[in-house]
């Protein structure tokens, strides 16, 4: 029974001190990556409890990261913790146009010309 005792205490004490090393490992992984990306850039952060934040980022010091959040209303910086950061990336927008909207805008236009043009031709009979 001691023995069962003792191997228990240890595995709860070394599975759990993994599991803060890990999580400190994590932390200051994620602290590089904001201090890789430029102040004023726009970012998305998503937590561990699966919140997602979108905002342009305004620091990144030693233990957190300082969110100003896209919002339509002014609201306060908010500050977020490394080791509650399970995503954080550089939003690229991704709202710009592309070939295929290209493509489709230029088709609407040149089909838009030629009813115009048929149109115009019916008149003139």
């Amino acid at each position: 029974m001691r023995f069962t005792a003792i191997a228990l205490i240890f595995s709860v004490v070394t599975f759990s001190a993994s599991d803060v090393f890990a999580q400190t490992q994590e932390a200051a992984a994620w602290r590089q990556v904001a201090e890789a990306i430029p102040l004023g850039s726009k970012v998305k952060i998503q937590t561990h409890q699966g919140k997602r934040i979108n905002g342009t980022l305004m620091r990144a010091d030693a233990t957190s990261v300082m969110l100003k959040r896209n919002t339509r209303r002014p609201e306060p910086a908010i500050i977020i913790p490394y080791d509650e950061i399970a995503k954080l990336e550089r939003d690229h927008g991704g709202g710009g146009i592309n070939v295929a909207k290209a493509i489709a805008v230029g088709a609407g236009v040149g089909a838009g010309v030629i009813m115009t043009m048929i149109l115009f031709a019916m008149q003139l009979d």
